[in-house]
């Protein structure tokens, strides 16, 4: 069994029009049912507000602000942000100038951008003005491409969120899925966890059916030769466009991509990978996953969530390289 003994030191993120409308909608407005995020909400609390450009590359503004119990997403970002609204007030346009809208000459080189928002780093599923935040929360607003650009619903941006809060009062807890040989990286990720008051954590043996089928959030820490062979594995690489998963993973090297899929430079060794995705907007129990190239890497990753937990601030996504943290998707 492999043994990390750094670890024991260290225990203690017309059609076109109507369709980004629609997407816009979902993301920055008012489109589903009310319901309150985790915490108590009877006399107000307190939310960490992020906003951020370009996959959190940019980082605009990262405050605390205190809110009432009547307080919407929508209401916090207008009480200490420049906003623009529209469809009613509904829809975020703008913060801070940076409007939504296309840009780019026109052709290829044409994006269209908009606001997004992550609640402890899971894509919301409801409006802003709907979204009734709890204490303790992480709420991250982003502006960047979509379109032919991979779609995110989930992020590691805000650990040790989503674990603590959950989603809109849903936590039905975090279960660790340990690979072979990792069973003491999972117990001390276990153990931080619970000690930032993370409750109902489980460790269990690493089962594909447990990782594709999910009740719980759920962690998946293993090496990438254990988990590549696996269909399941294989088409969230595939499908990256709906997994958001800005790596290319293979048996002898990771690769980090842009937001275009374009590669960049080789990363092999132990180098590790910190990624984490939905089955869609709002998904209460997302997949994470710890994975390298070897039991070192995997090592190397927990210690850094442990000691470094700020080195995963307003990511997507990461590549570990010699303790060096590559936010993913790439910028080039």
């Amino acid at each position: 069994m492999f043994i990390c003994l750094r670890l024991k030191k260290a225990a203690k993120v017309f059609l076109l029009l109507l369709a980004g409308l629609f997407l816009a909608w979902l993301a920055g407005c008012s489109t589903g049912a009310g319901g309150d995020g985790a915490g108590d909400r009877s006399a107000g609390g307190r939310a960490s507000l992020w906003v951020t450009r370009d996959f959190g590359a940019a980082e605009i503004t990262l405050i605390e602000v205190n809110f009432r119990e009547t307080d919407s997403v929508m209401n916090l970002l207008q009480q200490n942000l420049e906003v623009e609204t529209e469809y009613g007030g509904g829809f975020v346009n703008a913060i801070e100038g940076l409007k939504s809208g296309y840009t780019g000459k026109g052709g290829d080189e044409q994006r269209m951008l908009d606001w997004f928002f992550y609640i402890n780093g899971i894509l919301s599923g409801v409006g802003a003005l709907d979204y009734l935040p709890g204490d303790g929360d992480v709420i991250w607003w982003d502006y960047h491409p979509w379109g032919e650009i991979s779609f995110t619903p989930a992020v590691i941006g805000t650990f040790p969120q989503p674990f603590l809060n959950g989603y809109r009062g849903s936590n039905s807890g975090t279960l660790i899925l340990s690979g072979e040989g990792c069973s003491e990286s999972s117990e001390y990720l276990a153990a931080f966890l619970r000690e930032n008051g993370v409750k109902q954590v489980e460790v269990l043996p690493y089962e594909e059916t447990q990782a594709q089928n999910r009740s719980r959030m759920t962690i998946v820490v293993a090496p990438w030769n254990q988990l590549s062979g696996s269909n399941f594995w294989k088409g969230l690489q595939k499908n990256r466009d709906k997994s958001g998963w800005f790596a290319e993973l293979a048996s002898d090297a990771f690769y980090p991509l842009d937001m275009y899929g374009q590669r960049g430079e080789r990363a092999g060794g132990s180098a590790g990978a910190l990624l984490a995705t939905g089955t869609g907007m709002g998904d209460a129990a997302p997949l994470w996953l710890f994975t390298s190239l070897d039991k070192e890497g995997i090592c190397k990753i927990v210690e850094l969530v442990i000691q470094r937990p700020e080195k995963l601030r307003s990511k997507i996504g990461a590549l570990v390289v010699d303790k060096e943290v590559i936010a993913l998707p790439l910028q080039q």
